[in-house]
């Protein structure tokens, strides 16, 4: 989700052709792809869900990466590592 705030950024600095825009733009593609790797390794390491879940996992992370990044955390993920989230009251 944190590259979400950078595309958005991105998008509106571009919008107003701020010069830096490409470099943000640049950061949020970056955040993109270490966040899809880190994502891809721990489903590839979880030993909680099958080989076929794995692999829609892994589609669905590629081709939806900030839809699935929600997804992922809010919902996915703790049947994936087996880590509660510790919900705020």
């Amino acid at each position: 989700m944190f590259s979400l705030v950078f595309y958005a950024l991105s998008f509106l600095l571009l919008l107003f052709k701020v010069g830096m825009a490409p470099i943000m733009f640049s950061i949020s593609m970056l955040l993109s792809l270490v966040w899809v790797v880190l994502v891809l390794m721990e489903i590839m390491k979880s030993g909680r869900i099958s080989n076929s879940e794995r692999l829609l996992l892994a589609l669905f992370i590629i081709v939806f990466n900030i839809i699935a990044g929600i997804v992922y955390f809010y919902l996915l993920r703790e049947r994936v590592t087996g880590i509660k989230i510790i919900k705020k009251k």
